[in-house]
């Protein structure tokens, strides 16, 4: 068959997209780096810890060290019907530093981000099953100028060239589903991603009572892949599909006091939301997947002792979320949970 000229024109024009979007951010770290290497005055450090661009509380999945205990609702379970329970999550991560460079109008660090995500539920009558573990590791790079405009102080940001994550639902959960339930069915999500990141007053950089805006996106690096995979023997009678749409787009808002009301020299209150917008796994439809907005909350105080200045160590809070089901192959459920959170901040 003889394709037509407009035919081999939509090829080429896709192609060359694809072949953009997995470049366009290594040219962006040329660029940059020949820039910022033309300044005076760059100081290089190895293995140097950067203050800026961290986590805020509320980011659903980070390398925060946090432990939440809590009651949920979910409307999905691995394919069966409604559930509540208490369940543990235990988030346990490090952004392994590479190289940090300063002068004095601005600075930038490259780091790996490395993390770990367990859902568990402790207080289940049969086997207290590991519900879910998510792994996550990429390639990162920061950066932050400082402004000093009266309502914006600093403006910083991140890009992950390459990340990648893996999920794994618990093998009790596994086991006793395929013994006893003839709906379940076992997916393979792992895929790799790319995440901008851009804020306005940074909180980790500023000691005052700041409010902080933060906008982000993450997408597929290979966009045809989709977020899983599954296999005949794992699916039984089940049809299943590939996932059809991808890309998350999210904005959260920081506010902490460190004088004033409500504060003291150890306890300084904080306020973080985060809204996310992603996709809600549908693996039996062959259609677009639906998009849903999540929300989560966190209210409570970060402690600071006294011997580590201004350092915070602990942070102890309330959580809300309501969405898409945040582990795994549970991402086709809707869930609700509300609990205690415990952060550690290192």
């Amino acid at each position: 068959m003889i394709k037509s000229p407009t035919f081999k024109n939509m090829l080429i024009k896709r192609k060359f997209i694809r072949m953009n979007k997995h470049k366009l951010i290594i040219l962006f770290f040329f660029a940059f780096y020949s820039i910022t290497s033309a300044q005076k005055g760059n100081n290089y450090h190895l293995f140097t810890n950067r203050v800026f661009y961290k986590p805020m509380v509320s980011e659903v999945s980070s390398t925060l060290n946090n432990i939440f205990l809590g009651k949920s609702e979910v409307n999905k379970f691995s394919g069966r019907d409604n559930k509540k329970l208490i369940i543990n999550e235990i988030h346990l991560g490090y952004d392994i530093p590479l190289l940090y460079v300063e002068n004095p109008k601005f600075k930038w660090s490259v780091f790996f981000p490395v993390s770990t995500h367990m859902v568990w539920a402790p207080f289940e009558k049969t086997t207290s099953p590991i519900i879910n573990n998510d792994y996550r590791f990429g390639l990162s790079f920061a950066g932050i100028a400082i402004v000093n405009n009266p309502y914006i102080k600093n403006i910083s940001f991140k890009v992950t060239p390459f990340a990648h994550e893996s999920t794994h639902i618990g093998d009790e959960l596994t086991i006793e589903g395929f013994q006893s339930d003839d709906k379940f069915f076992r997916v393979n999500v792992s895929y790799e991603y790319y995440e901008l990141g851009l804020t306005l007053n940074d909180p980790e950089v500023l000691k005052e009572n700041t409010l902080s805006f933060r906008i982000g996106f993450m997408g597929l690096l290979k966009s045809n892949a989709g977020y899983y995979t599954y296999f005949e023997n794992e699916i039984g009678d089940t049809t299943l599909y590939a996932s059809r749409r991808h890309g998350e787009v999210y904005t959260e808002l920081n506010y902490k006091k460190t004088n004033g009301f409500l504060t003291n020299k150890q306890w300084h209150p904080n306020i973080s939301v985060e809204l996310r917008n992603r996709v809600k796994f549908d693996y039996g439809n062959a259609e677009k997947e639906d998009r849903i907005w999540c929300i989560n909350v966190y209210v409570g105080y970060d402690y600071v002792p006294k011997k580590i200045g201004a350092v915070k160590s602990i942070g102890h809070y309330f959580r809300y979320y309501k969405g898409v089901s945040p582990p795994g192959q549970l991402r086709n459920g809707i869930s609700t949970f509300w609990g205690y959170s415990l952060i550690l901040y290192i």
